[in-house]
């Protein structure tokens, strides 16, 4: 692959970076920060390294790096010395990151599905129950909290692919009142709300944070 820009995972979205050395700038980058995955894709193919607690990333030309260890002798002389457990994985894929379901395969490497057996036994719930839903496909639901000063749920997500989207929020049972927050949790616009349903208009690569009450 000879793609000139790479993708890589940050918080609340993604960033392009060169592959080449082209300038004094380039050349600095001898290691970049990444999340979950770094991306190397063309159009008809592409292959994501995918890291479980390795955030360091390198990509020139066609060639794809991972930091393993750190090793540094400051603050302390003998950091990471000792035995390393090291998880990563290659996801080979057709076309660009964005069609391949790569932010997908980020989050299921790094929070497999965690199953509990248990005997049959009645309940007030339905054979098939969620408590949270969030659509469409390229809005992420990162978090859902109690409000720090209030028995209201504090919910974000953000768009990951770099569309405007209508988002629709469903929670498991009907609210009071919903309105737009921020991070010091504090009470914004209210948005449209039809029983456990929360409808929204979000721009591409925000960050949207709601104030729940029921």
């Amino acid at each position: 692959m000879n793609d000139t820009l790479a993708t890589y995972e940050i918080p609340y979205g993604t960033i392009q970076r060169s592959t080449q050395l082209r300038d004094s700038w380039e050349k600095a980058k001898v290691e970049v920060p990444a999340l979950r995955w770094a991306d190397l894709s063309q159009d008809d193919y592409g292959v994501t390294l995918l890291n479980r607690t390795k955030y360091g990333y390198d990509i020139k030309g066609n060639t794809i790096r991972l930091s393993l260890l750190r090793s540094p002798k400051w603050p302390d002389p003998t950091a990471d010395r000792g035995k390393h457990s090291i998880d990563y994985a290659l996801y080979p894929h057709a076309g660009r990151w964005s069609n391949a379901k790569t932010l997908n395969r980020g989050y299921e490497y790094n929070y497999p599905l965690i199953s509990l057996q248990t005997n049959a036994h009645g309940g007030k719930l339905a054979g098939t129950c969620s408590f949270a839903a969030l659509e469409p496909k390229n809005l992420v639901l990162t978090s859902i909290k109690k409000a720090e000063d209030s028995d209201a749920l504090i919910i974000q997500f953000y768009e990951a692919l770099g569309t405007d989207a209508k988002a629709t929020f469903t929670l498991f049972k009907p609210v009071k009142k919903a309105v737009l927050s921020n991070f010091l949790e504090e009470d914004g616009e209210p948005v449209k709300v039809e029983k456990n349903k929360i409808t929204l208009d979000v721009k591409k690569n925000s960050v949207v944070t709601l104030k729940v009450a029921y």
